[in-house]
């Protein structure tokens, strides 16, 4: 693990609080302290906010998981969140991963998919996390911009990414641009958080249904509550057991889902311009 991947040292000091932060404090207050943590490293850094707290959580991740990419995880999860058994769905398919990461998330597609892509906006950076040794193709662009034309994509993933992005609006106009006709849409979408600095949008059915899914055929769909964990399955429990009676399910909740795409606004972006959506 390279320790010179920030300039300053507001990243070290932000990879040993957030530990304390997850063990002194309620979960209750664990979310608002992080982002105050955030705010106050990451205004003398030079990176955004949003940036900043990203590459801090890939780098103590690394620390912990080691360097090399988790194809065995990314695997199984993303069939999880499709209800798909078999990765041979995706044959000569081409994918791509929105907000990917640094860890490989398409690289157990190698062999199987046309196309692995992941984009990211920090992906230049994840240079430095040894990506170049990954079976996949790695895009620095943001979601609101995607770097492909219109209708292309077979089967397009988001993984817990889409509450990141700035404009959510303009991402889901660019999600459905990009979807070939029939292509798929899959996703694990977090609902119902409180926006913050790193994730200002929080995601609703009734948004997403307008704004994502409209016209589209729903052929998996899975809602549960959303634990507050931070190991890899651990938010997601419920999606494979029952909740107790006695859980309160006014909280977050997840989505898991497949949708496939009628095709009817695989138009060239320049057209009709979207803006800012308020949450």
């Amino acid at each position: 693990m390279r320790s010179g991947i920030f300039q300053s040292e507001s990243a070290q000091m932000a990879l040993h609080a957030k530990p304390l932060i997850r063990a002194l404090l309620p979960t209750s207050v664990r979310r608002r302290a992080r982002s105050a943590l955030n705010r106050l490293i990451w205004a003398r850094s030079g990176l955004s906010v949003k940036s900043g707290s990203e590459l801090a959580f890939w780098q103590g991740w690394f620390s912990t998981h080691g360097i090399e990419p988790e194809t065995d995880y990314y695997r199984a999860f993303m069939l999880a969140m499709g209800g798909l058994a078999d990765a041979e769905f995706f044959r000569e398919k081409s994918c791509i991963d929105i907000g990917c990461g640094p860890k490989g998330s398409l690289t157990w597609l190698d062999g199987i998919a046309k196309h692995a892509i992941g984009i990211d906006p920090l992906a230049s950076r994840y240079e430095l996390f040894n990506i170049s040794s990954h079976n996949m193709l790695y895009i620095a662009a943001r979601a609101e911009e995607l770097p492909l034309r219109s209708s292309s994509a077979d089967v397009v993933f988001s993984m817990n990414s889409l509450d990141h992005v700035d404009d959510l609006e303009q991402a889901c106009g660019e999600i459905r641009r990009v979807l070939k006709p029939g292509g798929h849409f899959i996703g694990s979408l977090n609902l119902d958080e409180p926006a913050t600095p790193t994730e200002p949008w929080t995601l609703t059915e009734d948004y997403l249904e307008r704004h994502l899914f409209r016209g589209w055929t729903p052929e998996f769909r899975r809602v549960c509550p959303r634990l507050d964990s931070e190991e890899h399955w651990g938010p997601y429990r419920y999606m494979f057991e029952r909740p107790p009676l006695t859980m309160n399910n006014d909280g977050p909740r997840a989505l898991w889902c497949r949708y496939r795409s009628d095709g009817s606004e695989g138009v060239e972006r320049g057209g009709t311009k979207m803006g800012k959506k308020s949450k």
